[in-house]
């Protein structure tokens, strides 16, 4: 079992948040393991906030122990699951035209293949933000076009009963006997 001190040590991930409310500025330091309101440190600058965090840190925990809740311990981000080192298997002629484009630039491959692999994952964040973009604009045409189409179709409607109205009337001088 863990001890008092095992989670007083632990590393949260700090979040600081600016309040301002008319004139007057504070802060507050809290973390999402614990949640917003249910602990947290506030003062007049960040700094303030994150002493103020811990000595409540220190409070909420020797509770949380005392009363044997559980205390929850930090995660990791996305990001700190992954080592950022990963092998890629590749045809020798590919490896060759990567290699010799490197040295055309005067980087390494590792840079090199850094530049292509960021600007692929940032071209593939800008095209869904434009197919998102299409659907909408997508949706908005074909809502247009069945409101043009019911407009076009009552004009048409109300032009035909038009015409077969003077068809039918013969009126006191068309009348033939």
């Amino acid at each position: 079992m863990k001890d008092l001190n095992y989670y007083k040590s632990l590393d949260y991930n700090i979040i600081i948040e600016k309040k301002k409310e008319k004139e007057e500025i504070w802060y507050i330091a809290y973390t999402n393991e614990f949640g917003k309101y249910a602990c947290y440190g506030q003062g007049d600058t960040a700094q303030e906030a994150i002493e103020s965090f811990y000595e409540e840190r220190d409070i909420f925990v020797e509770y949380l122990f005392k009363e044997g809740a559980n205390i929850p311990e930090p995660t990791t981000t996305e990001s700190e699951k992954f080592s950022g080192v990963f092998n890629v298997r590749t045809s020798s002629i590919i490896h060759a035209k990567l290699v010799q484009q490197s040295k055309d630039m005067d980087i390494s491959l590792n840079l090199y293949l850094n530049q292509i692999l960021s600007g692929a994952v940032e071209r593939r964040k800008d095209e869904i933000q434009i197919m998102n973009k299409l659907s909408e604009l997508c949706a908005q045409l074909e809502k247009h076009h069945f409101e043009v189409t019911k407009q076009l179709n009552y004009q048409k409607s109300k032009l035909a009963a038009e015409k077969t109205w003077s068809a039918d009337y013969q009126g006191p001088y068309l009348k033939t006997a």
